[in-house]
């Protein structure tokens, strides 16, 4: 086994699997594989098959990971918007400062009060 991998037990439906993964992602790994375990669990609740249950568990977090990056181009677009808006905000600000300091330069060397 590689030095830069570790070898991580995980139960799923009450199967060993051993999986080797970075260091800094065992706890991850073990994370998700809890969560498989508990969502097989419910479908196999249903007295269908473990195959029918890998399945549609692998389908619900297909469908929750698209919902997720279409969540996260939703956000992606707006964060982009708002950039764009207080890029606009300082633009018009800037040039009102300009505006004013010109504006007041004028004045004192006129003599205007």
């Amino acid at each position: 086994m590689p030095a830069d991998k570790v070898s991580v037990k995980v139960y799923i439906m009450n199967k060993e699997y051993q999986i080797q993964c970075g260091p800094d992602e065992k706890q991850r790994l073990i994370q998700a594989a809890g969560d498989v375990d508990n969502r097989m669990r419910q479908a196999k609740s249903s007295s269908i098959s473990t195959e029918k249950a890998a399945v549609l568990t692998a389908l619900n977090l297909a469908n929750e990971l698209q919902d997720a990056e279409q969540t996260s181009d939703i956000l992606s677009t707006v964060s982009h918007s708002i950039i764009d808006m207080n890029s606009r905000i300082d633009r018009v600000l800037d040039k009102d400062d300009t505006e004013n300091l010109t504006e007041a330069s004028a004045n004192s060397s006129t003599g205007a009060r």
